[in-house]
């Protein structure tokens, strides 16, 4: 299929800092080399680096800062800081207002989502009021200020998030895959916490957690839009980054070795089990392609041959799954939750699914069909500008911003779309044999048992502000 030149309206600046935040053990994000930069991309005289990619007109802009740094904090882990954090940065109100209020006035939508090592604060806004809302997302995150009202309703907000993930079996059994790959750091602790720790974090962990990490070697800028001007954004950004300063170390996570029997990781609204693996580090390009291949080719809805095989072993169960390129290692993972069938059951309806791949390589006519469903879908996925934005800002946060299957053109030049040209159906093979074919992490949870009301220790409600996840 061939996408048209004018699918998707973008301007993409991708701003960032020296993103080096060590590929292994703990070492300082300005200390770490510089990754490769794709063509259009060009490093300022402070260390802020633009890439910029312009196409067609969009009625929306994408607007993100990227921020690299552990989300369980500096030295003893404290599990749910990081988001504790963004979120109290967005609610703290300056001249009145806080970027909540500022973003819902003009339109826009707000959001934060935090990974084990990185914080993203996003705006979806109007092309109309992208100018406006880009100062003020780079003076509010670039330039955090943290008080104590907007502490209190950060811990608000984290709090109902925290019942709201414990209640979701996805949520619930992706955590528990990560803290069995995981012995230690960021990777092994939920980014939201648990009810205990968050009680007894204060403000001052908070400040503390900002002015470490939020400092421009750990942060970069991605907007992705039409009607966005790359001269005067570019002079925007520049102008807004702050003094140059000393970023928190990313301490590395350890790795378990998986010993193949199921561990429970408690309960969820329904139960459900997950296998994962341990996947080659973002530095092996196309490893990690032949990774993001063999994840299309059995996970993707409705087209994966495991998602179609639990369909059909299990029609009311849900199936997710995907390859999550990281810096050090990539980790792939399967969860089916809910339907009729037991946790054993779907763990052989799943592995016996990838069995084919890890036994030999596809023939070559299904691995041609199969390579060019792979780039169709990719390319759908990175359309619209926050697809576009994410895109490059996940792989910024992982050192590769290079790699980003975002950065392309029309011919599909490009580091990523190269090295899905070079991928075989032998590569495949060998990606498949020699990681989703060694012993996975299994985990199971079970359906809450139903207990008796009881009076919620939660705000009866928040305050009405734009959505954050």
């Amino acid at each position: 299929m061939q996408i048209p030149r004018d699918a998707i309206a973008a301007l993409v600046f991708a701003a960032l800092t020296a993103l080096g935040v060590l590929p292994s053990g703990v070492r300082n994000a300005a200390q770490a080399a510089a990754p490769k930069l794709a063509a259009g991309e060009s490093v300022l005289p402070d260390g802020l680096t633009l890439a910029v990619r312009r196409a067609t007109l969009s009625p929306t802009a994408a607007l993100e800062v990227w921020i690299v740094g552990p989300s369980d904090g500096y030295g003893t882990t404290a599990p749910g800081i990081a988001r504790l954090t963004a979120l109290s940065i967005v609610a703290t109100k300056v001249n009145g207002a806080s970027l909540r209020d500022i973003v819902r006035n003009e339109g826009g939508q707000l959001a934060v989502s935090v990974f084990p090592s990185s914080t993203e604060i996003s705006v979806l806004a109007p092309a109309n009021a992208s100018d406006q809302l880009t100062d003020s997302l780079l003076a509010r995150v670039l330039h955090p200020t943290i008080d104590d009202a907007g502490f209190r309703e950060g811990k608000l907000r984290l709090a109902e998030q925290q019942v709201v993930a414990a209640s979701e079996p996805d949520v619930v059994l992706r955590d528990a895959i990560f803290n069995q790959l995981f012995a230690d750091g960021p990777f092994h602790a939920s980014t939201y916490g648990v009810a205990d720790t968050l009680r007894g974090l204060t403000l001052a962990d908070a400040q503390a957690y900002a002015s470490r990490t939020f400092v421009p070697a750990n942060e970069m800028v991605v907007a992705v839009g039409g009607g966005l001007d790359e001269t005067a954004l570019g002079k925007r950004i520049a102008d807004a980054a702050p003094p140059a300063a000393q970023g928190g170390a990313l301490p590395a996570s350890s790795r378990n070795r998986p010993q193949g029997t199921p561990v429970n990781a408690g309960f969820a609204d329904v139960g459900g089990v997950a296998l994962g693996w341990v996947g080659p580090s973002v530095t092996d390009e196309r490893t990690s392609t032949a990774m993001d291949f063999l994840s299309d080719y059995l996970t993707r809805p409705g087209y994966g041959l495991v998602a179609k095989a639990v369909q059909d072993a299990d029609p009311q169960a849900d199936f997710n799954g995907q390859f999550i390129t990281l810096r050090d290692s990539g980790v792939f993972y399967m969860t089916v939750t809910g339907g009729k069938r037991s946790s054993d059951a779907m763990t052989t309806v799943m592995r016996d699914a990838i069995k084919p791949l890890i036994d030999g390589p596809l023939s070559a006519q299904e691995f041609a069909r199969a390579l060019d469903a792979f780039r169709v879908h990719t390319l759908r996925n990175t359309q619209t500008p926050q697809q576009l934005a994410d895109n490059y800002g996940w792989y910024f946060a992982q050192g590769a911003p290079a790699y980003a299957p975002a950065v392309t053109d029309m011919s599909l030049n490009g580091d990523y779309y190269g090295q899905a040209a070079s991928l075989t159906a032998e590569s495949v093979h060998d990606a498949a044999r020699t990681y989703l074919g060694a012993t996975p992490v299994i985990v199971t949870v079970a359906p809450r048992p139903a207990a008796p009301s009881t009076t919620s220790m939660l705000p009866e409600r928040l305050p009405a502000n734009g959505a954050s996840r």
